[in-house]
């Protein structure tokens, strides 16, 4: 018998089949939303303090009150909870949903938010690279703006959603997104690195790429580790294909390496050197957290 799954709205846990939003609800009708995705291992969320500070960044800037959301740490237990409540015992995917209150039409009525806690078993342990290199394509029907907005993770995702749909059409593992200027600046669900002549390029946070939790901890273990980074206003698909290496990143997967563009086939062997080193960073954030 299959164990009742769970999540956790507003610090209340329900069964997570059970009837939960409301018809005028925001996020719903206007996309009303920011969310995180969350490693967890141990029931110990990964690089929470930089999740939690781009969701109060987020909330601020779309005018919901931040003191809606609980302190840090009460956010952690509630998180590890629902994990022990839900019996995942390996590595565990979190998705931190924000949304405004119910009421308004374009104008809100009120500006309080409310939170949902969701999980959901992993299949691996740590980051595991993956063996077999993706395949990506370039989606280039629309274009990502650059603006506030761009930086955080929010509900209006409709570009997402047909780059999604193009990728499975076309059966791509995962497919390049460019911003208003025709310069590619992510992938669907990651950040953007490539590799020439051992030096690591990677579009800026100006350039409407997503403000990466993970690409935090990338870049900053590649200086602290003596590789140089770049950071540029976006790429072409000329520049990728006279990379030596290519590879992604997000909060979940950690990294994965990429294989081939069109006809271009990629090495993978300063990535799994930076996948090491992004092991062992976590190894150290843990360690860290539970000595504290």
């Amino acid at each position: 018998m299959s164990v009742p799954q769970y999540i956790c709205l507003n610090g209340q846990k329900t069964k997570a089949d059970q009837p939960l939003l409301m018809a005028d609800n925001r996020a719903f009708r206007y996309g009303d939303a920011l969310f995180e995705t969350i490693r967890c291992i141990h029931q110990i969320p990964l690089f929470f303090e930089d999740h939690y500070q781009r969701l109060l960044s987020g909330m601020s800037m779309l005018k919901m009150q931040t003191h809606s959301l609980p302190p840090i740490e009460i956010m952690r237990e509630q998180i590890s909870s629902l994990i022990n409540k839900n019996r995942l015992f390996g590595d565990v995917r979190v998705r931190l949903t924000i949304f405004r209150e119910d009421g308004g039409l374009y104008t809100p009525n009120g500006n309080k938010a409310n939170y949902l806690i969701e999980t959901s078993g992993l299949d691996t342990h740590y980051y595991t690279l993956n063996s077999k290199g993706l395949l990506l394509g370039n989606y280039t029907e629309d274009n990502k703006s650059i603006n506030r907005f761009s930086r955080f993770k929010s509900a209006n995702s409709l570009l997402f959603v047909l780059a999604g749909l193009f990728k499975k059409e076309n059966r791509f593992d995962e497919v390049l997104i460019s911003n208003e200027k025709n310069l590619i600046i992510e992938t669907l669900a990651s950040n953007l690195y490539w590799i020439k002549n051992g030096e690591v390029y990677t579009p800026r946070r100006t350039s409407g790429c997503v403000e990466g939790v993970m690409r935090k901890q990338i870049i900053t273990l590649l200086i602290n580790n003596g590789y140089k980074v770049v950071e540029v206003e976006g790429t072409s698909i000329n520049e990728l294909l006279a990379a030596d290496e290519i590879f992604i990143s997000n909060a979940i997967q950690g990294i994965q390496w990429v294989v081939g563009i069109e006809n271009k086939r990629y090495f993978c062997k300063i990535v799994k050197d930076i996948n090491r080193l992004l092991n062992d960073w976590a190894a150290n954030y843990l360690m860290d957290f539970q000595e504290n």
